[in-house]
């Protein structure tokens, strides 16, 4: 029998219709933990605006709803907006699943193209997304923005200062921005998790994986599936009196 410990996460079942009459945008969905959040928030029933820096390839049905998205660009981030309220009125969700990995380099050695790069997509990408939704959420009293950030930002990872100082500062701006709209009926949070099977992990050396994989307890990378299922609670209407916090998807990798 396997050790259930190191067995395959279980097939989680979606809730049909928790999403219904609901528009939820999401970026960095071409792939990794987007594209998997993408899926269950539709299998839910959300109505789900799908962006990348080259828009995802759309399934059937999809009208459209696939759109190219550069985060780093503040009028690009408009004219999705704009776009969305245009065909639907409204928008009630966000997630946030963009992101780089930047230098893999010690801080001495970090080239400063990469450092700006890297915090320019992680940190200043959201911080364009959220000047862009906040509005929209504020006059409609009702939201749900959810950031991935990473348990690298809790921890700093060596030769990972560029990532680890982008998701450090991605927690602490959705901290703030919680705190300024709470009041609003938005609630804002981030999700941190370790290793999860995603094309990020291939920009990794063998070695820094295996060193990552070491200070996971349960010996496992997580699935994407996983962060998908968390991801959809914390946008549904449900997660009504949680906001400003920082959820750690580490298989038991936590910080003080």
């Amino acid at each position: 029998m396997d050790d259930p410990i190191l067995a395959p996460p279980p097939d989680f079942s979606p809730w049909p219709g928790r999403f219904a009459q609901r528009v939820v945008l999401v970026t960095g969905a071409s792939g990794g933990l987007g594209a998997t959040a993408v899926e269950r928030l539709r299998r839910e029933g959300a109505v789900v605006v799908a962006t990348d820096v080259v828009a995802p390839v759309e399934a059937p049905g999809d009208d459209g709803l696939s759109q190219s998205l550069d985060v780093t660009d503040p009028g690009q981030w408009s004219q999705v907006l704009e776009g969305i309220l245009r065909r639907f009125g409204r928008l009630d969700g966000a997630l946030f699943c963009h992101g780089l990995q930047g230098p893999e380099t010690p801080v001495d050695q970090m080239p400063h193209d990469g450092w700006n790069r890297t915090l320019e997509i992680n940190l200043t990408g959201c911080l364009h997304g959220l000047q862009a939704v906040l509005p929209v959420m504020r006059e409609a009293r009702y939201g749900r923005i959810v950031m991935l950030a990473s348990i690298a930002g809790r921890e700093g990872n060596p030769n990972m200062a560029a990532y680890s100082v982008s998701k450090a500062g991605l927690i602490a701006l959705g901290k703030t921005a919680a705190k300024e709209n709470a009041r609003h009926g938005i609630s804002i949070n981030c999700v941190a998790p370790s290793m999860f099977q995603t094309p990020l992990l291939a920009a990794l050396s063998p070695e820094r994986n295996a060193e990552l994989l070491s200070r996971v307890p349960m010996g496992r990378v997580g699935d994407p599936t996983e962060f998908a299922a968390l991801a959809a609670w914390l946008l549904s209407s449900e997660a009504s009196y949680m906001t400003g916090q920082t959820l750690d998807l580490s298989g038991g990798r936590n910080s003080a």
